[in-house]
């Protein structure tokens, strides 16, 4: 039975991929655009790996200490993404209506489910982080044992957050209230992202980037090569590759034991609490989807506040007969109510949370990137250029999540849009022009607040703020536009719309815009920079402004095309 649970699943993946509606070309693309990606990632870690062996006599404890923390940032984003997804797939799916009223065994539907929220929520890192660590593994020349290995523990690893979300999920919904379930899982991934924070806070990674930090060798020595905790997975995981990767024999096969029999207990554990607990935890889910939870309440009062008694609807037609000049604009009207969805939506506001958390602990740590520039690692327009790229991939991620899922939460209303007096165009500009000023003052809020912080230069923070400017128009209507191309009108869920197939293309194509910027406007952004401070000591040539231009140009042009394909994909899909 498991397994045919599972194959539905596939035959509608299989068949979604097939799809002539949605393109039979987006298949060929996206294997195409993730193995640019994956390359790319591969290039810029090798770089890293290489540069820091370069460090003498420290380079390859370095090494091992710059994986170690990706592995505790890996874990810490697997927690979050586990609690969040594990509640959707078991608790809160459309599909579970259906299935519970099957005689479907308690175990298979359990497994069903826990495999599933496995890949939904594990598939990103486990794809887009091997690049990371088998660059790693080329960098110092291992041998093959090592990426046999990467590979044995990477399954294990992504496994066990699946299985401890698992057991906190049927936790809450059964011994809390059902109207503060989702303040829970709020609460939980919050706290799983913090826990994250306070641990790589006091590793205090930045000091591994300055040798001249340390008042002595020996104790750049006792940092590097002090011993790891064994309470963690991304130890576990460490004491068995860093052996394979020099090629000794010493590995700690206590720690690959605890990495297979870990999420192997947790699996058992939790399928013998979800026979007992399981049915009154998801009926309590239901009545909780309804009940008045904190942000409910916070959206019934913003709704209060924001609205404003309606007249009849003689009385409006009235209005409108006695004042026959009034206009009525109709793409003011869809900015309008879209602005008012998002803020009494309740569910977007824990992604706000989110959103802010991530930008504050950026901020926090953006200043510890000074070292890198005074350690001549990435230098001042390293640095400079970093904080863009940062702020850029912010901008494309906040898109995806916000702006992506835009058209596709029209639903079964989106009839109504396509019997009222506008067309699909002016629909996605509607949509564009009322997702952009969030997007719009984080952008600029995080790239001045980034640019304060280490004292910028001011021709450099106004430039900084005009690329991300363009960078915020531009791929927010490719966010939109994609969106309409790849639409999922039958998904309710906002958050599993955003990390869909053709969100993934949207990412891609977005970081590559923000490089292609970047790397357009590198020449013009720097010598006008060297300018402010000292005229003669740059020009700006012909070259230099041919690539300001296309670094201006591509943006407008890929936005717009953007929302031309997506508006005729949906004339398309309803022709």
């Amino acid at each position: 039975m498991t397994w045919k649970l599972l194959a539905v699943k596939f035959l509608a993946l299989k068949g979604a991929l097939r799809s002539e509606q949605d393109g039979k070309y987006r298949v060929p693309a996206f294997v195409a655009l993730s193995a640019l990606f994956w390359v790319m990632l591969f290039r810029s870690s090798h770089w890293v790996v290489t540069e820091a062996l370069k460090i003498e006599p420290v380079g390859d404890l370095l090494v091992q200490r710059l994986l170690a923390i990706t592995f505790l940032v890996f874990l810490g984003l697997l927690a979050f993404s586990n609690v969040v997804t594990v509640f959707s797939t078991y608790y809160l799916s459309d599909e579970l209506d259906f299935l519970m009223s099957k005689p479907i065994p308690k175990d298979h539907f359990f497994t069903a489910r826990f495999l599933e929220s496995l890949a939904q929520s594990s598939w990103v890192v486990f794809i887009f982080g091997l690049p990371i660590f088998i660059a790693a593994g080329v960098g110092v020349d291992a041998s093959w044992p090592y990426f046999v290995g990467l590979l044995g523990v990477i399954v294990p690893f992504v496994a066990i957050p699946t299985a401890l979300a698992t057991l906190v999920a049927l936790a809450v919904t059964n011994v809390l209230a059902a109207q503060r379930t989702r303040d829970a899982t709020l609460f939980f991934g919050l706290a799983a992202f913090s826990v994250l924070f306070v641990v790589i806070r006091a590793l205090r990674p930045e000091r591994l980037l300055n040798p001249d930090s340390f008042s002595s060798i020996g104790e750049m020595l006792n940092l590097l090569s002090a011993p790891t905790t064994v309470y963690l997975p991304s130890d576990w995981c460490m004491n068995v590759v860093v052996p394979l990767m020099y090629g000794r024999s010493n590995v700690d096969y206590w720690s690959l034991g605890l990495l297979y029999l870990t999420p192997m207990a947790l699996y058992f554990v939790s399928a013998w609490f979800h026979r007992r607990f399981y049915h009154r935890g998801y009926s309590k889910a239901q009545e909780g989807r309804h009940g008045q939870s904190v942000l409910t309440s916070m959206r019934d009062w913003v709704t209060k506040k924001t609205s404003t008694p309606a007249q009849s609807l003689e009385a409006r037609l009235a209005k409108l007969e006695s004042d026959p000049e009034t206009v009525v604009s109709v793409l003011k009207q869809l900015v309008r109510k879209d602005q008012l969805i998002f803020v009494r939506d309740a569910s977007q506001w824990s992604q706000v949370l989110v959103v802010i958390a991530i930008i504050v602990i950026y901020l926090v740590n953006y200043k510890y990137f000074e070292i890198a520039a005074d350690a001549r690692l990435l230098g001042d327009a390293g640095l400079y250029f970093f904080n863009l790229a940062a702020c850029g991939f912010v901008i494309v991620a906040l898109s995806g999540r916000f702006l992506f899922p835009a058209v596709s939460i029209e639903g079964r209303s989106f009839w109504l849009i396509l019997q009222a007096p506008v067309s699909l165009d002016k629909f996605l500009i509607g949509k564009w022009l009322g997702g952009i000023w969030p997007v719009l003052i984080v952008g600029q809020a995080l790239i001045w607040a980034s640019n304060l912080l280490v004292l910028q230069n001011p021709a450099f923070a106004i430039l900084a703020s005009v690329i991300i400017l363009v960078l915020t128009l531009a791929v927010t209507a490719m966010s939109v536009g994609l969106g309409a191309v790849y639409p999922q009108f039958y998904n309710p869920n906002a958050a599993k719309i955003a990390s869909s197939f053709g969100a993934v293309i949207y990412m891609i194509l977005g970081m590559f815009l923000v490089l292609f910027v970047l790397i357009t406007s590198f020449r013009f952004t720097l010598n006008l920079g060297q300018m402010y401070e000292d005229p003669a000591a740059a020009t700006l040539t012909f070259l230099n402004f041919a690539g300001a231009s296309l670094a201006v140009t591509t943006p407008a042009l890929a936005g717009y095309g953007a929302l031309k394909l997506g508006a005729r994909s949906l004339r398309r899909r309803i022709s």
